[in-house]
């Protein structure tokens, strides 16, 4: 059962890890809007493979918190993603790593961070709207109802512990240092979340909803959690939970 208690100690962690700015706020508002399909902003999107961490976690949580769950945008740019990612990594042929490092690296930087956009930019956001902000009980929910699905795609060196898995950032540095033992199970990984993010995605339209499953939906957190990285994933719903 909830608790007061825990509500306001979820709402702290969030203010403590991602800590949004009128600004931010204010711009995701207009993302989620519509503007997430603009020509443009999916350009900056596939050059920066989504946005760096800290935006990446942030606006999938207020999209979750506003939209009451309902995921639609992120599910079909992420799934464009993944998608891609999974075609590179997979790719058979010589200098195999020197041509994933190249595709797989960002070709442009996160389009927030482009702006400006941070913990302290100013915009309008009305106290009423930065309180129901902060409520992101809809993004625990689900977290804890996907859990075990996404818990297999968590980075090894961002979660601190034995898994054979890498995110993108993660892989990247491993395999240009020369280390590649972690490339095949990452390379399994990528391939599963772009086959569960696509169902995911098309279940958003009216003939196949539905139709997806929880390890489909979970996809999408393991989708950001790969491309950009985990800890402050792992740090506002992970840490300490059994």
């Amino acid at each position: 059962m909830e608790t007061r208690g825990h509500l306001s100690d979820l709402n702290q962690r969030f203010k403590s890890v991602l800590n949004p700015s009128p600004g931010e706020i204010h711009y995701l508002w207009w993302y989620m809007q519509g503007s997430i399909m603009n020509p443009d902003v999916r350009d900056a999107l596939r050059k920066a493979w989504g946005m760096c961490e800290r935006h990446a976690w942030l606006a999938l949580t207020l999209e979750a918190t506003l939209r009451h769950g309902f995921l639609m945008g992120p599910a079909i740019v992420y799934e464009e993603l993944m998608i891609r990612a999974a075609r590179i990594i997979t790719q058979p042929g010589p200098f195999g790593g020197l041509r994933r490092v190249i595709a797989l690296k960002n070709h442009g930087v996160c389009l927030m961070c482009e702006m400006g956009l941070g913990p302290h930019s100013r915009g309008f956001a009305s106290p009423e709207v930065m309180a129901k902000v902060a409520d992101i009980r809809e993004m625990e929910k689900f977290v804890s109802a996907t859990r075990p699905f996404w818990e297999e795609a968590v980075c090894g060196i961002c979660a601190g512990n034995s898994s054979p898995v890498r995110c993108r950032p993660h892989l990247m540095k491993e395999i240009i240092s020369g280390q590649g033992e972690h490339l095949p199970s990452t390379k399994k990984l990528v391939k599963k979340v772009s086959e569960q993010i696509a169902r995911y995605s098309r279940s958003f339209v009216w003939e196949h909803r539905g139709t997806e499953t929880i390890a489909d939906r979970a996809s999408l957190i393991s989708a950001v959690g790969w491309l950009s990285g985990w800890r402050p994933f792992l740090e506002l719903f992970y840490e300490g939970q059994g």
